[in-house]
């Protein structure tokens, strides 16, 4: 949905013999340096019979007073889907709590079509009530464990609330499951509403290689409980390791801990490599009780080209996710703020220590007065005030710019928001009104992460781990931390700078009123000759032909498609790309 399509479209497949197939993607473009790969590793499309792991399954389903309501009536569908969607091989329990803890019955049982449909009438008779003891419900499904290491076994676990009987302390909740803990076991947190504990669901669910899911107010339980139970109803590999062989090794993986495969799913694997040449990879895990290896010939090249660029741009998306998590849970730590801050400059990414970066993001179109909103990528629409119309004077990019920075009022309500009356009043085109949701949508985004950095430095670990704060900001590290690719987005890095998208304009993060510029007209001599002894500049051009770009020597160079120089000297290029000392 975000293809430029400036380019014929291209597949590559290959064919393998291997149950698991393995394709790695290398970037590395110094070779003193360690490079990145990513890994895209994936089931055979048909599945062996004796590929099929049994499961055991528990349902916990949190009755406290709280979910009295339609959301007491979506958590009964979801059970009910569950227990419709089990195999014949598969057994189950199932427990609600709140006050207390009560079990459907004290052992598991088949997943026979007489005893799924008495489970059902028991779901239908449950009601709400009372306060919210997860603890002891989180000990009680545990307790289902049997000792056939040969069945995998997973926890389903919905609550809307914090914990308010028994036990109450999340770290020793949380070291509660730790120790009751073994290899074959999987807690999937489903958190309903905001009242919850975001960063506890987070860790008990990452603790046990398994995920976290959030329902909002306005979300359908069902919906999100249906398509996570799809997706992890027939695992094919568990307890994953990734490992080389020969002089190259692996460092700085993400996922940190290996969840598992499941058929008709592709795991995603990013990190650094040192070393060069040829490799075997080493894919390890457990099927039942059978260990199973997989062993991948690789090699890894000691410098590569620029267009896998995004390996890198990915898995410092998927750090920076890791890395707010271990803040979010832990508190903070200087040396964990330092990378998130030079991670988020260097790569464009907004975290609560460069929130004065965010601007909408996504492909959002800015479309001219009077004209049809088409989905256009941002950096092919420019704003109506650089082309003029309506009786306005056209406006250079230099000065839209200036006055982006320094006429709030006019253009946006902070720095890096552009917001013009017409959008403001609600009236234009659809697109207008597209654009003027991702604006509020990215204002709403700046005040969580402004509301989470002041909470972050007064140690207010509340109210970035629960709450409807603590549930933004577990969505946002979660979507981070498991990026699959780069999507269009209002802020990048251009050849070593940091730009935002203003309203159609691409502009320096470094850009003020009074810094000195050259003009150069898109598409010019000027603007070839730029790129002939510059070529990283291609960078720079692909943002578009309304730009401002810092040199190293700090003159900005602006790009107008209706102004500026169309013939530059190469001194006085070159004089551009000295660094000031």
């Amino acid at each position: 949905s975000q293809g430029l399509l400036d380019k014929d479209f291209q597949l590559f497949y290959q064919l393998g013999d291997k149950d698991v197939g393995l394709t790695a993607l290398t970037h590395r473009p110094v070779a003193a340096e360690p490079g990145f790969f990513l890994a895209l590793v994936t089931p055979k499309v048909e599945m062996r019979k004796e590929s099929q792991v049994p499961r055991d399954v528990v349902l916990v389903l949190d009755t406290s007073g709280s979910m009295r309501g339609p959301k007491m009536e979506q958590a009964r569908k979801a059970m009910r889907y569950c227990l419709e969607n089990l195999s014949s091989t598969d057994r189950f329990a199932m427990i609600h709590f709140a006050t207390t803890v009560n079990k459907y019955r004290d052992g598991l049982l088949d997943a026979s079509p007489d005893q799924l449909a008495q489970g059902k009438k028991w779901i239908d008779g449950l009601e709400p009530t009372g306060g919210t003891a997860i603890d002891d419900a989180l000990k009680a499904a545990q307790e289902f464990r049997s000792k056939d290491e040969s069945r995998t076994f997973n926890i389903i676990f919905f609550t809307d609330g914090q914990p308010t009987i028994g036990e109450t302390n999340v770290d020793k909740i949380l070291a509660n499951v730790r120790a009751r803990h073994t290899a074959n076991t999987r807690l999937f947190t489903f958190g309903v509403g905001d009242d919850v504990n975001a960063s506890m669901l987070d860790q008990l669910a990452e603790q046990t290689r398994a995920v976290s899911t959030y329902v909002r107010p306005a979300e359908d339980i069902e919906a999100k409980v249906s398509g996570l139970y799809t997706k992890i109803s027939h695992p094919v590999l568990a307890n994953l390791k990734i490992a080389t062989t020969g002089s190259v090794s692996l460092a700085e993986v993400y996922p940190a801990q290996l969840p598992d495969l499941f058929h008709g799913q592709q795991l995603i694997v990013l990190g650094r490599y040192t070393g060069k040449g040829p490799s075997a990879l080493k894919l390890t895990g457990t099927v039942g009780k059978e260990a199973k290896e997989f062993v991948y010939e690789l090699t890894f090249p000691e410098k590569t080209g620029d267009e896998r660029g995004f390996v890198e741009e990915i898995w410092a998306r998927r750090k920076v996710g890791y890395l707010l998590d271990q803040i979010r849970a832990n508190g903070e730590k200087k040396e964990l703020v330092d990378e998130v801050v030079v991670l988020a400059k260097r790569y464009g990414i907004t975290t609560p220590y460069t929130s004065w970066l965010i601007v909408p993001d996504g492909p959002v179109p800015v479309a001219a007065a009077g004209r049809a909103s088409a989905p256009l990528a941002m950096s092919e629409a420019a704003p109506a005030a650089l082309k003029g119309g309506d009786g306005k004077a056209q406006m250079r990019v230099w000065d839209f710019a200036r006055q982006a920075q320094n006429k709030p009022g006019e253009l946006g309500t902070s720095r890096g928001h552009f917001e013009d009356k017409r959008l403001a009043d609600g009236e234009g085109a659809k697109g207008d009104k597209d654009l003027k949701k991702s604006l509020d949508e990215a204002k709403a985004k700046k005040e969580t992460f402004d509301k989470t950095n002041d909470a972050l430095r007064r140690r207010d670990f509340g109210y970035v781990q629960a709450g409807k704060n603590g549930v933004d900001l577990a969505i946002y590290s979660c979507n981070l931390r498991n990026q699959a690719r780069l999507e269009q987005s209002a802020q990048c890095n251009a050849y070593g700078r940091n730009c935002m998208e203003i309203g159609g304009v691409w502009i320096d993060e470094a850009f003020q009123d009074k810094t000195p510029t050259v003009v150069v007209k898109a598409q010019s001599d000027a603007y070839f000759r730029i790129l002939d002894l510059q070529p990283k500049m291609k960078d720079v051009y692909r943002l578009g032909n309304h730009l401002v770009w810092m040199t190293p020597s700090g003159t900005a160079l602006v790009v107008d498609t209706t102004d500026g120089k169309e013939k530059l000297g190469d001194e006085e290029i070159n004089t551009m790309f000295v660094a000031k000392k």
